[in-house]
């Protein structure tokens, strides 16, 4: 998953410090309070982080301090993952537990979408398609095609909310 300057980056306190002053967008690499406070655009807690890891839904990176420790720290696919399954559950009004499983149904097809994320660069959300109208979210969670279409409409949201196309990229980079 991590190439080996990633793998640097994470045991290094002092390029750990410096990735995280760019903007979480272009570093694609997130910490708690990027997750919780930017990025996530449903109520998320410390606790749901750790019970979408105890399901084995998302996986945490571990970063090294400048004071000493680590640091929990997010690949943006793993933020993705999150966001999907949150407005899932926002929608069908299921058990978070359930809405994983729902997702991790698809398989291979989950993994693909996640993967062309960048496709919804400049593109509008179609945010109608993250409304369920049937009266049991179960429908949603057990009809593949209609789950997989809602987690492609999450995902556009998630990409045009948060203008990955307009993120200021870091001077080393330009």
């Amino acid at each position: 998953m991590l190439d080996s300057r990633s793998e640097f980056v994470l045991r290094d306190p002092s390029a750990l410090q410096a990735l995280l002053l760019q903007d979480w967008r272009a570093r694609a690499l997130l910490t708690d309070e990027d997750m919780i406070g930017r990025a996530i655009d449903r109520p998320l807690t410390t606790a749901v982080l750790r019970h979408l890891q105890r399901l084995g839904y998302v996986r945490a990176l571990h970063g090294v301090r400048n004071q000493g420790g680590r640091m929990r720290v997010w690949a943006l696919d793993q933020a993705l993952r999150i966001q999907i399954v949150l407005d899932l559950r926002a929608a069908t009004g299921e058990k978070l537990s359930a809405c994983v499983d729902a997702l991790e149904s698809l398989g291979e097809a989950f993994e693909v979408l996640l993967q062309a994320w960048r496709s919804h660069f400049g593109r509008e959300p179609d945010v109608r398609a993250l409304q369920v109208h049937e009266a049991p979210g179960e429908v949603l969670l057990n009809s593949p095609p209609r789950l997989a279409r809602f987690a492609e409409a999450s995902l556009a949201a998630f990409v045009a909310r948060n203008r990955f196309d307009d993120a200021p990229k870091p001077a080393f980079l330009l």
